[in-house]
């Protein structure tokens, strides 16, 4: 059942695809428990064994591939019964299942509920698995920005159910997942603008924020004309998702009744689900959509909350004004600057919300811009990695080893990828969300020439920042969900733009044989020790705990699943945490190369 030995090009039929999405289900249960239940029981070089403690036997799993960074790859499983000296071949769904017991166990979890919603949560992701791996079987390569969004076979890289989807029918995934390639127009409704609340950060031509957005909605392609409005009335666009859900809330329909709503149906252009799947993309369209929609994804409902919609335009006003894009010509925030919603009374979101985001991929702009999550994920069977794929090709044009391709790619991505996220942090006090989902690369040269990030949930503000920024950007005042400790900050950064990011890009050249592991992690060291002499500010700080720290916070997606959590429900919107080993602080140079100095 090694994941490492897919089947050859062309032969992902149906019982390939079966045995492939059960490989990888498994590799990323197994993931999560040895990272968050068992940490440290994996060695270089020895299969890992788990003492089961809700049965009488022992587990034993080969390492294919071990990571310092990141996921191991494993080969064939076992089983020893107390009763039994003799191993025994183990199929990965038994093993599935009894990973997911272990964990109750373990974790002395005695709802007798959550074990049954773990288990559908795994089975339900690896049916996507399945379907998507059998589906796409035989198409190209991703070639830019949709294809690659599409690309996403095994979904998060250690997450227990990676392509779990609630709320969505076998019909709605070939329609509206990205995976399959749908296309579809979006739902429109007439609302009397007395129940619309919207938002922009740049004016219209008259000077009225409010009104800008309204009229981003005629920038969609295709609704030019299509419709008869009244003269207050405001047109709201619907993911067709959406749109089925609110026509059953009893609230809408009273609205509906009242003819305060209209109903207009289907029209204009056809949309394209992106990786997110609620965010919406076509070449034509100046303005990606983000929606709120009624399905779970991974850990969240995602329903998008009245504050998101804030901050997206407070910050989109607050980073025009500092004028970042200026100074970081090789970084681009891709910003979220207006939104329409209904009100229904007594209720803080209705279901309505809707996110104008900035589309730079228009038309042929989307060429060679890629993803993190695509370009660092498991290939699927009979492929090479995109990102080793990539590099070698590239390594091939320039006649050089690829492992010095390799290193000249990665300083390429650091310039434009590290470099600008900590000038961010160092003068302006704002850190980013920056995981592999929400970061994107442009590799129309091969080598990494600009890089993007996106997600107006994504901000972090350092309270020291927090006074200057709010009286440069009013707005920000009423926004004190973004606002948190230097030390909160730099545990979270860490998480998602090093241990996320950074090390998803490390692991996959480690695994794939392109470079070694260690080297790029001395590599990313010489890097954040140069930054910690060169920043005078919350980066410098940073950089200095990503050096020294001996522990790293790192997302709990085990935990939070197996407690069946909605991280949009904690106190932070963050989910669970703990700490794993940090592998920059492990990886040691000479002490000529740092001086002493620069770290006390």
């Amino acid at each position: 059942m090694s994941f490492q030995q897919p089947p050859p090009p062309g032969a992902c039929g149906q019982s390939a695809s079966q045995a492939v999405s059960q490989a990888a289900s498994l590799q990323a249960l197994l993931n999560g428990f040895l990272r968050e239940i068992m940490p440290d029981s994996v060695t270089p070089g020895r299969p890992v064994e788990i003492p089961l403690s809700h049965i009488p036997a022992r587990l034993r799993v080969a390492v294919v591939y071990h990571s310092r960074t990141g996921p191991h790859q494993f080969g064939a499983a076992q089983i020893r019964f107390a009763a039994s000296p003799a191993w025994q071949a183990a199929a990965p769904v038994q093993v599935i299942t009894l990973i997911a017991q272990e964990c109750f166990s373990r974790l002395n979890t005695r709802d007798p509920g959550k074990l049954p919603e773990f288990l559908r949560g795994i089975f339900n992701s690896n049916a996507q698995i399945e379907t998507i791996l059998h589906r796409n079987a035989g198409l190209p390569e991703p070639d830019g920005f949709l294809t690659a969004e599409q690309a996403l076979s095994y979904g998060h890289w250690l997450h227990p159910t990676p392509k779990s989807r609630d709320g969505l029918t076998g019909w709605q995934q070939a329609v509206y997942a990205p995976e399959y390639a749908g296309r579809f127009p979006l739902t429109f409704f007439a609302a009397d603008k007395s129940i619309v609340s919207q938002g922009a950060a740049q004016d219209d031509a008259r000077g009225a924020a409010q009104g800008a957005a309204a009229g981003l909605v005629n920038q969609i392609p295709g609704i030019a004309g299509m419709f008869q409005l009244q003269a207050d009335e405001i047109l709201i666009p619907a993911h067709p998702l959406q749109a089925q859900a609110l026509r059953l809330d009893p609230a809408v329909q009273a609205l509906l009744a009242a003819g305060r709503l209209r109903d207009l149906g289907a029209a204009g252009g056809d949309f394209a689900a992106t990786s997110s799947v609620r965010t919406v993309y076509a070449p034509d369209c100046p303005w990606m959509l983000k929606f709120s929609i009624p399905v779970r994804l991974t850990n969240s409902l995602r329903a998008t909350l009245r504050n998101e919609l804030e901050v997206g335009v407070s910050m989109a006003r607050l980073l025009h004004r500092l004028g970042f894009a200026k100074t970081s010509p090789r970084f681009q925030i891709i910003d979220d600057p207006a939104y329409l919603t209904v009100d229904l009374p007594g209720r803080r979101e209705s279901g309505f919300e809707v996110i104008f985001r900035q589309n730079p991929f228009a038309g042929e702009q989307g060429k060679g811009i890629y993803n993190l999550a695509a370009l660092t994920a498991d290939p699927p069977p009979g492929r090479t990695a995109l990102l080793t794929g990539i590099i070698t090709r590239l390594a091939a044009a320039r006649g050089e080893p690829r492992a010095k391709t390799a290193r000249i790619w990665f300083d390429a991505y650091l310039d434009c990828m590290l470099d600008p996220v900590l000038a961010l942090y160092d003068r302006h006090g704002i850190a980013l969300e920056a995981h592999q989902q929400n970061s994107l690369l442009d590799l129309g040269t091969g080598l990494p020439s600009r890089a993007y990030y996106r997600d107006n949930q994504g901000y972090f503000i350092t309270r020291d920042a927090y006074p200057r920024l709010s009286a440069l950007e009013p707005s920000l005042a009423g926004q004190p969900v973004l606002v948190f400790s230097e030390d909160h900050i730099n545990e979270r950064l860490a998480y998602y733009l090093i241990v996320n990011q950074l090390f998803a890009v490390i692991r996959r050249l480690g695994c794939d044989g392109v470079a070694e592991e260690a080297a790029l992690l001395l590599q990313l060291r010489r890097r954040l020790t140069a930054a910690a002499g060169r920043f005078t500010g919350a980066a410098a700080g940073f950089a200095r705990y990503l050096l020294t720290a001996p522990a790293l916070a790192a997302k709990a997606n085990l935990l939070t699943r197996v407690h069946n959590m909605d991280e949009l429900e904690t106190d932070t919107q963050e989910g669970l945490f703990l700490q794993i080993k940090n592998p920059i602080a492990a990886c040691l140079p000479q002490p000529a190369q740092e001086p002493a100095d620069v770290l006390a």
